[in-house]
């Protein structure tokens, strides 16, 4: 049998439009992860009613249920209140979980709003599930055969909870218990994926694939009913033998992970100039723990002249074949290379657009150049895009061009 949840979120902000609801995103993708079917998500606002209404729309198939949102100290965050006298409970004042919020908040501040001993009041008929980010604590209800998880908005907290208090939980009563492979692709479209191997799945029996699509590429998930170790290694050879070469993990790192690993392995030093994608290569770098051991710096060299100061790339190359050139992102790697003393260096220039474009270099197009101590490639792109996205692409089309050379 199918564990199926449903997802609340609850907050003004995000059905005005003004914030972006990432956490029920995540969430989704975590529980999916656990083989637990999310059949339905809802948003509603911070109203007493509407929390009600929705807690009595829960399909009766429903095992899980997780909302996010209205625990905060303010007078409209009522999420608390309503959800526990809704399962028959009253709230009590906690003096330990009190003090905890007070050395918290001393640590940011040292003077404490009043408002915020409201979050030390919890309900008499629910488990806390410890906050170690933040101030609100987690909750859970439990209504006959369903688990109600409540959980602050802020991403942060929320990621923390369920990472620390709810995945170990939802891993031990998911009801289908099945084999999830997963390979992480770049460069290559859903279409063509589906193109090279769903007729060739037919195959396979008791296997369900999933395509999921991202900015920066398309995530391959593969169920199998039964854990067969036979099965999966003849999966696995069939999905290399077709797309394996876009394939850049198996699990749920991202690119610079990959990256990290491959200049940790090697030893090297990583240097990155950036043009068109104003540092967002280096701040996806960054993003990782420990990024100090690999990367060196990254510059961002905006202007001609700036491409010309930095890096020594000379105005003859700038004139005769412009910023968006093999020659200019050659010359940017090879003046990155010499000046930070580095192992690798990543160049990138483009024309992220709306305007800039010509007959020749339209919008969209980009060139990136990768030294290492073994080779040097180039590769010129054409995306078709937004500014921010043709930006999101050009990062990634970088990176997978770095993660290639670096093999």
């Amino acid at each position: 049998m199918t564990t199926f949840a449903e997802i609340i979120s609850i907050g003004d902000e995000i059905l005005s439009g003004s914030t972006l609801d990432t956490n029920a995103h995540w969430l989704t993708y975590e529980l999916n992860e656990m083989n637990i079917s999310v059949i339905r998500r809802h948003t509603i606002s911070d109203d007493k009613d509407e929390i009600i209404h929705a807690l009595k729309s829960l399909a009766p198939k429903t095992d899980i249920i997780i909302i996010t949102g209205g625990l905060g100290p303010t007078r409209d965050d009522i999420t608390k209140k309503t959800i526990t006298e809704y399962y028959g409970g009253k709230l009590l004042f906690s003096e330990a979980l009190y003090q905890n919020i007070l050395d918290k908040l001393k640590r940011r501040n040292p003077l404490i709003p009043i408002s915020n001993k409201e979050q030390a009041f919890i309900p008499d008929n629910a488990e806390i599930l410890p906050n170690n980010t933040g101030t609100a604590a987690g909750l859970l209800f439990k209504d006959k055969l369903q688990q109600i998880y409540v959980l602050p908005g802020v991403p942060s907290e929320m990621k923390q909870i369920f990472s620390e208090s709810i995945r170990e939980k939802l891993n031990n009563i998911s009801k289908e218990k099945f084999r999830v492979m997963i390979f992480r692709t770049t460069g290559i479209m859903e279409s063509e994926i589906v193109d090279r191997i769903d007729e060739g799945f037919e195959r396979f029996k008791n296997v369900k694939v999933g395509y999921y699509p991202s900015v920066f590429g398309v995530t391959l998930k593969i169920g199998l009913k039964e854990d067969n170790p036979h099965e999966r290694e003849k999966i696995r050879t069939f999905i290399y033998n077709a797309i394996g070469e876009y394939v850049y993990t198996e699990d749920n790192r991202d690119l610079t992970e990959v990256i990290a690993d491959l200049l940790l392995s090697k030893g090297w030093k990583l240097a990155v100039a950036e043009s068109c994608t104003g540092g967002l290569i280096s701040h996806r770098i960054t993003e990782n723990p420990g990024s100090s051991q690999y990367f060196l710096e990254g510059r961002i060299t905006y202007s001609n002249e700036s491409k010309m100061h930095h890096l020594g790339v000379s105005s003859q190359t700038m004139n005769k074949f412009g910023a968006v050139s093999e020659e200019t992102v050659v010359e940017m790697a090879e003046g990155l290379k010499r000046s930070s003393a580095t192992d690798v260096a990543l160049s990138i220039s483009g024309i992220a657009g709306p305007g800039g474009g010509t007959p020749d270099k339209p919008v969209g197009t980009v060139w990136i150049c990768v030294i290492t101590p073994e080779k040097r490639e180039t590769r010129k792109i054409l995306f078709n895009k937004s500014r921010s996205l043709n930006k999101s692409f050009a990062s990634q089309a970088a990176l997978e061009l770095l993660r290639r050379c670096l093999r």
